[in-house]
């Protein structure tokens, strides 16, 4: 058991800690209870090949070997003797035909003293996906866009746009006043698809300010629309009923 400290030591040791690492624990982190399982999180990173759980076992067995190795770390061993490395992150166990990881709570901790979870930024990028299978009583029926919680980036972007909805221009403080004052969703223009895990945001040309109803109609399709297109799809819709 590691505890808070050893791990923002971890954490910021750049020879052991990756971006691609971080943004696995990231995503467990969004889950409610910070659970969840395997294949979930290997579907929300994109993983490649049809067993997404797998690929994530070998990326957290790397990290944990890397980690060990460094600071000298004996490793929990299986019944078979074989080094049980996801149990120096994560609690888990089996429920139904799944097996769930919980990021352990000293951890979480040390993720949320370095502030590399934005809380708000996460819940900011999630978007709805009808197509994957959530557990039920484990996560959320959302999948959360990894690539968009970078707080700086959200920051320059609307420093750069303000904080109008780039589609309808609603303004949360000019509507809300006090409570919406500095509300606004951030909306990455290209498609997740298109990038990897360790994508080096651009707040200004890949960022766009959207109010949280223009982000979930941007992501109706796949890909999702247009900033251009979806404008077109609100006057259209004005036209259409003024007639």
């Amino acid at each position: 058991m590691l505890n808070v400290q050893q791990w923002e030591t971890i954490l910021s040791d750049k020879d052991v800690t990756n971006e691609d690492d971080l943004a696995i624990l990231q995503t467990f982190y969004a889950f409610e209870k910070h659970q969840a399982a395997a294949s979930q999180v290997g579907q929300m990173l994109r993983y490649k090949g049809e067993n997404k759980s797998s690929a994530l076992n070998l990326k957290i067995g790397r990290w944990g070997a890397k980690i060990s190795k460094k600071y000298n770390i004996n490793l929990t061993l299986r019944d078979d003797g074989g080094e049980r490395k996801w149990d120096l992150f994560f609690d888990g166990w089996k429920e139904n035909a799944y097996f769930i990881w919980r990021i352990k709570a000293d951890l979480v901790k040390a993720l949320e003293n370095l502030n590399l979870i934005d809380e708000m930024t996460c819940l900011e990028e999630i978007v709805l996906k009808e197509n994957i299978g959530l557990i039920e009583g484990v996560g959320k029926t959302v999948v959360v866009n990894a690539y968009e919680r970078n707080s700086k980036a959200r920051q320059l972007c609307i420093l750069h746009y303000g904080l109008d909805c780039s589609v309808c221009e609603l303004n949360f403080e000019k509507v809300y006043g006090e409570i919406g004052q500095g509300y606004m969703h951030v909306h990455h223009l290209r498609p997740l698809s298109s990038i990897g895990v360790s994508y080096e945001v651009d707040p200004i040309k890949d960022l766009r300010p959207v109010c949280p109803n223009c982000h979930a109609m941007l992501h109706k399709k796949e890909p999702p629309y247009t900033i251009h297109e979806l404008r077109a799809v609100i006057e259209k819709n004005k036209f259409d009923q003024q007639k």
